[in-house]
């Protein structure tokens, strides 16, 4: 009978340490998320402006290339 009273205990004791674990999981997942999420907003904050001058420069050759070859003509 203690036995089986012992056994019971450790089954719960594994049964708790599982939750933890699984919380212990869930947790480290909504940090990586987070990170992941943090890592993206920075790229984009990295890459946007780049985006923005590229396209700022390329309407600006093609505005000149025009107005050159209009005053040529």
């Amino acid at each position: 009978m203690t036995e089986r009273a012992e056994d019971e205990l450790n089954a719960d004791e594994s049964a708790g340490r599982r939750n933890d674990t699984s919380l212990q999981d869930a947790a480290t997942t909504a940090a990586a998320a987070r990170d992941a999420e943090e890592r993206e907003d920075m790229a984009m904050k990295v890459i946007l402006p780049q985006l923005i001058n590229i396209t700022v420069f390329t309407f600006n050759l093609s505005f000149l290339t025009v107005i050159e070859a209009a005053a040529a003509s």
